[in-house]
């Protein structure tokens, strides 16, 4: 359980950078105060920034779930990162909701915003891609890789995927379209 709460946890943490990272690029309003890659980059570290504490909790848990720990400490942490968890990601939906540059924009509403089934494409390709990393990498180590190994291959590529494929969808996306005023 700790290990899919772990990978639910990076997936919507990715999602989330993208979004803050690419979405709302094309106003050069907003452009201008977002300077080029640097801009993306620290808009994008955002969510991760955040998501720190409750990533590391729950990484925590994953091992002791692993070692089998005492059992009332590791039920005092598995509280405490669930908790925080859940807080935590719902303050970072809410950031990412309510921070997107729109305030900025020169338009009304979003003249041709993203498809949700672009977004689910892209999740389930960096899904495929994650597998495909853990099955190369116990290829590679010739069935000697560690599960815990093979597990940390998969999330890392899965993250780093659904930023990739979500940035040129997000980014060519026109959400600042003419204001309709004079």
């Amino acid at each position: 359980m700790p290990a899919h709460a772990l990978a639910v946890l990076v997936v919507v943490t990715s999602v989330c950078a993208a979004f803050r990272g690419f979405y709302w690029a094309d106003d050069p309003q907003v452009s201008q105060y977002r300077g080029g890659l640097v801009g993306s980059a620290r808009a994008m570290a955002a969510p991760f920034g955040r998501m720190g504490v409750p990533l590391l909790l729950m990484c925590a848990v994953l091992a002791g779930a692993l070692r089998s720990w005492p059992r009332w400490p590791y039920r005092v942490l598995a509280a405490v990162a669930w908790t925080m968890s859940a807080l935590v990601i719902f303050v970072v939906l809410l950031d990412t909701s309510l921070t997107n540059d729109a305030d900025y924009c020169t338009g009304n509403a979003p003249v041709d915003p993203v498809s949700w089934n672009v977004v689910g494409l892209c999740l389930v390709a960096a899904l495929t891609a994650g597998s495909l990393a853990g099955w190369v990498a116990r290829v590679i180590s010739r069935r000697r890789a560690r599960p815990v190994v093979l597990y940390a291959v998969w999330l890392a590529t899965v993250a780093a995927t659904v930023v990739l494929t979500l940035a040129e969808p997000l980014h060519t996306a026109q959400t600042c379209g003419p204001s309709g005023i004079g």
